[in-house]
């Protein structure tokens, strides 16, 4: 049982959002700290990044909830 394909199907914004959290904010924050760089680019997609894991979280949860409705 191939479980890796569902979850991408139902879960879709998860790992683009950790990817663009993880790469953009990680540099984002490391080169804050190291450099005091205020980069927007990498603040912008660290923070879409965060934003689609939340989103994916919460459909997710929804998901659950309608399933166990029904």
């Amino acid at each position: 049982m191939d479980t890796s394909k569902g979850l991408t199907k139902r879960n879709l914004p998860l790992y683009p959002g950790l990817l663009f959290s993880l790469i953009f904010g990680g540099q984002f924050i490391i080169r804050y700290i190291r450099d005091d760089d205020f980069y927007i680019l990498h603040f912008i997609f660290g923070t879409l990044g965060l934003l689609m894991v939340i989103a994916s979280l919460l459909i997710k949860k929804r998901r659950k909830a309608n399933e166990r409705s029904i």
